[in-house]
């Protein structure tokens, strides 16, 4: 049961810095995902969105076709699904049931995930932060040559960051850990250490 959790933890974790960090979609433009054209639509957009100024809508749809974010659904179900199928089949190397629940999981998350639904439920979002000024400078400035460099560094610049953070955020629980095994030896696993066959007793 930890492992799912797991799992899940690190599934809702993808799928909240992906939604934090639109300009990770950008390089997604090169496969765009199958939406459903009712979902889609600019004309046929649900009641989130009813509500705008029409221009001001244009403005964020344009804005989010720019930046590549109007493809963070699919790219949100990729990189959950990916960090969710490693930690199950990490935790479980030896379990051959895992793959099987991991496939099934992926499935029928599909059908009560869909990629199009996101775009129209970000839309109010970007209304409710941005002016119709401040999107007309955004598209100006990301259909420069600066802005057009910006959003093919950005992706490279958040993915090496957060390796780099999640290095060094891994090395300092492990740091941490081991001061903590003489005073919680229960949760640090120093325990097993000691039982393990042949093995000796800590001596510090």
């Amino acid at each position: 049961m930890r492992p799912l959790l797991v799992g899940c933890a690190l599934l809702s974790g993808a799928l909240l810095v992906l939604a934090h960090s639109p300009s990770l979609q950008v390089n997604a433009q090169e496969k765009p995902p199958a939406v459903k054209p009712s979902q889609s639509s600019a004309k046929g957009a649900p009641q989130a969105s009813s509500a705008l100024d029409p221009q001001k809508e244009a403005r964020i749809r344009e804005l989010m076709e720019v930046t590549g974010a109007k493809d963070l659904g699919q790219q949100l179900i990729t990189a959950g699904m990916d960090q969710f199928r490693s930690s199950v089949l990490d935790s479980q190397p030896n379990n051959p049931r895992a793959k099987q629940f991991v496939d099934a999981f992926v499935a029928r998350f599909q059908k009560h995930f869909d990629p199009g639904s996101l775009t129209e439920h970000v839309i109010p979002i970007y209304d409710k932060y941005l002016t119709s000024e401040d999107l007309k400078d955004l598209l100006d400035y990301y259909r420069s040559p600066l802005g057009q460099r910006m959003l093919k560094a950005l992706p490279e610049v958040t993915r090496e960051s957060q390796a780099t953070g999640f290095a060094l955020g891994q090395k300092a629980a492990q740091e941490t850990m081991e001061e903590l095994k003489a005073d919680f030896p229960e949760f640090t696993g120093a325990n097993e250490e000691d039982k393990r066959p042949g093995g000796e007793p800590n001596q510090d």
